[in-house]
C-alpha cells in the first residue's frame, strides 16, 4: 500500500548527509537504547570508526515519486516497477535486481547481501554499537569503487555520514527514502508479529520487541504496518 507523511514538511538534502525528515524519527532512538540497555558512547564510537574506516565513493541516490521498500517477511520473487529500497537480507526475496536501487544495511543480511554486493547495487552502511565486526566485513567484501551511504544513529553531526532516523534496517529504509525524496512509500514485507525469513535476527523474542519499535517509527510517518 503506498502510503505518504500526513504531516506538511520539506526535505533538506545537500550533497553531504541526508535529514530526518521529521525530529521525532531521531528523538525515538533514545527510546530503543533504554530499552535494550544500549550505550550512546558505543553508537558514537561505531559511527566514527566507520567514517575512518571508509574509503569507498560517496553514492548519489535520488529519489521522485513513489518508491517500494522491501523489508524482511517478503515473499518470494517480488517485482515492483518502482524504484526499489531493499531492507538488508531482503534483497534475497527481489525476482530482479533492476529496479534495485539502494540496500539499507546493518551489515549481518547475509547471505542475502552478498547478492547486491556483487551486483555493485549502492550499500546505506548502518553503524550501531555491536555491529563493528559486522560493517567492517562488509567494507573488505567492497570493491573501492562501490558507492555508500554512511548512517548513524547518534544525536551528533558527523560529517560524511546522516542520521535519517528510525531503528530496524525496514523502517531506517523508509526514513531514507522519504529523505531521499520520495513523496509516497509503498511497504512490501512488512510485519509487525513476523519474523521473516530474511532476516538475520537469531533471537526471536528481542525481534519481536524491535518490530514494534518499527510499527511505532512508521506510524510517525503515518504508515501502517499491514501484516502479511
Amino acid at each position: 500500500m503506498a502510503l505518504e507523511p500526513s504531516h506538511s514538511c520539506v526535505c533538506f538534502i545537500s550533497a553531504r548527509m541526508m535529514e530526518a525528515v521529521f525530529p521525532d524519527l531521531m528523538s525515538i532512538q533514545d527510546g530503543f537504547r533504554e530499552e535494550f540497555g544500549w550505550a550512546l558512547e558505543d553508537d558514537i564510537s561505531s559511527a566514527l570508526k566507520l567514517k575512518e574506516t571508509c574509503k569507498q565513493p560517496k553514492a548519489i541516490v535520488r529519489f521522485t515519486g513513489t518508491v517500494t521498500v522491501v523489508g524482511a517477511a517478503a515473499s518470494s520473487n517480488v517485482f515492483s516497477e518502482n524504484p526499489i529500497i531493499a531492507a538488508d537480507g531482503a534483497v534475497g526475496s527481489l525476482k530482479t535486481l533492476e529496479n534495485l536501487k539502494l540496500v539499507v544495511t546493518d551489515c549481518d543480511g547475509y547471505p542475502y547481501l552478498t547478492r547486491a554486493i556483487e551486483a555493485h547495487i549502492p550499500l546505506a552502511i548502518h553503524a550501531h554499537g555491536d555491529n563493528v565486526e559486522e560493517w567492517k566485513r562488509t567494507l573488505a567484501e567492497l570493491d573501492e569503487e562501490h558507492p555508500v551511504l554512511l548512517t548513524h544513529q547518534t544525536p551528533l553531526y558527523i560529517p560524511e555520514m546522516s542520521n535519517p532516523g528510525g531503528f530496524t534496517d525496514g523502517d531506517r529504509a523508509v526514513c531514507i527514502a522519504f529523505a531521499l525524496g520520495a513523496e509516497q512509500v509503498e511497504l512490501v514485507g512488512f510485519s509487525s508479529s513476523e519474523v521473516g525469513k530474511w532476516s538475520c535476527e537469531t533471537n526471536p523474542e528481542r525481534k519481536q520487541i524491535k518490530l514494534q519499535w518499527m510499527k511505532e517509527v512508521l506510524s510517525i510517518l503515518n504508515l501502517e504496518v499491514l501484516d502479511e
